[in-house]
């Protein structure tokens, strides 16, 4: 499975590069438009709010019909969401293209399935890593891209069309790298009426999961850290003008550097410290460097306190997103694993949809630095989660014959999963 992990993540990679190549020009998309901030913001949004509805379905669907063919929609729903853009014109057309790319965006949750189909619980942390490594070099390239695009012939105005041309081209050239070089892992459920799974809907997921302790904690802690890391990315490019002057050179190099502490924390470093001190520490340890992250960013006074305390959230970053797939993907069977990991997804969209539509708000009316600070109150509730997910991870299931309805699945295709106790 070496080449097919390759080729997964040279296809993320191609697919977030284009993604990254918009990232920077979003908000100019609609500005053109002649509509206010507050829309904007909201117009930005659209994508994860769509994603957060959407990606509990396709992990269902994954887990019925197969990982390949649901990366295949993922990629041309991108490239018919970019064409979409590209001939924008108007607040509803644009609007459009954002809802078909959030809701068709499955590929993350996919891959991560993916991974975790053909791999050990030893290496689960390192390929899941390798993965969301390619989600950082796709937003370290992509904006740097995009911004070169977005002058080429342009005389002086922002030229809209080759960018979302660009990334379209490249979700389809992903699409052609699913078809030729990614078997599936996945059996298809549809043939046998026993095993057959409907369609995941987000409630109903939820609902099963609500049942799962662990599990639900997990779900509830990815909701809490994501919102405030939302939040952080979305006001910081206003707050670090408004409060520091910095010029739009200096913001891109901090969030460059983010990227690539992230990328290179997943690229080299996860798998070694996942061996070393496992998936609960690290989880931990990200929630304390996202705490000390975001308080030393609002204290910052100098540039460079400033891109160290970008450091301290590239790396909290890189530990959390691989440390919590990881537990998620060891709690579920193999034939409910895309159905986690589209909820933990969906949930992730639902805090990125949320932070991102209320920062503006709290930046306005509460200051500048309220953002960043209720964030690093915030990692406090969410360590008390992480604990608890790490004791019940430890605790020894204590099943009665009367239980065994409520306990977790197994696959027999897997080692046995522990069982949690639902109260």
């Amino acid at each position: 499975m070496r080449k097919a992990h390759l080729a997964l993540f040279l296809v993320v990679f191609v697919d977030l590069l284009g993604l990254g190549i918009l990232a920077p020009l979003i908000p100019f998309y609609v500005e053109r438009l002649g509509v206010t901030p507050e829309i904007i913001t909201l117009v930005i949004a659209v994508y994860a709010l769509c994603q957060f509805l959407g990606t509990p379905f396709w992990g269902g669907v994954s887990d019925r019909i197969g990982r390949k063919p649901v990366l295949l929609m993922s990629m041309a729903g991108h490239a018919a969401s970019y064409l979409i853009l590209a001939y924008a014109d108007s607040l509803l057309l644009l609007i459009a293209s954002r809802a078909l790319g959030g809701f068709t965006s499955a590929n993350l949750a996919t891959a991560y399935a993916y991974v975790a189909d053909t791999t050990t619980e030893d290496e689960r942390a390192k390929g899941l890593g390798r993965i969301s490594a390619a989600f950082g070099l796709g937003f370290i390239f992509g904006p740097l891209i995009g911004g070169v695009l977005a002058t080429v012939g342009s005389d002086g105005a922002t030229n809209f069309f080759l960018p979302a041309i660009t990334a379209m081209g490249l979700s389809l050239l992903s699409c052609l790298g699913i078809w030729l070089f990614i078997p599936e892992t996945a059996k298809p459920q549809t043939h046998d009426v026993s095993t057959r799974r409907a369609p995941a809907n987000l409630f109903k997921s939820l609902a099963e999961i609500s049942r799962r302790p662990i599990i639900f904690k997990a779900i509830l802690l990815c909701f809490i850290t994501v919102l405030f890391m939302a939040g952080r990315e979305t006001i910081l490019p206003l707050w670090a003008d408004n409060k520091h002057a910095m010029s739009v050179r200096e913001v891109g190099f901090i969030i460059s550097i983010a990227g690539l502490t992230l990328t290179s924390v997943q690229l080299t470093l996860i798998g070694p410290l996942t061996r070393k001190f496992g998936e609960s520490n690290l989880l931990k340890a990200s929630l304390l460097l996202f705490a000390a992250g975001w308080l030393s960013i609002a204290l910052a006074t100098t540039f460079l306190q400033i891109i160290g305390a970008s450091i301290l959230s590239g790396i909290a970053t890189a530990f959390f997103q691989t440390s919590l797939q990881s537990l998620l993907s060891k709690r579920a069977g193999a034939s409910e694993r895309g159905s986690v990991m589209g909820v933990y997804q969906a949930t992730s969209s639902l805090g990125r949809f949320t932070g991102q539509a209320g920062s503006g708000t709290i930046y306005a009316q509460i200051g500048v630095d309220a953002v960043f600070l209720l964030g690093a109150v915030a990692m406090a509730p969410a360590l008390i989660l992480a604990v608890l997910i790490a004791k019940g991870l430890t605790q020894k299931p204590r099943l009665k014959s009367s239980d065994k309805s409520d306990s977790e699945p197994q696959s027999s295709a897997e080692p046995p999963i522990d069982k949690e106790i639902v109260a």
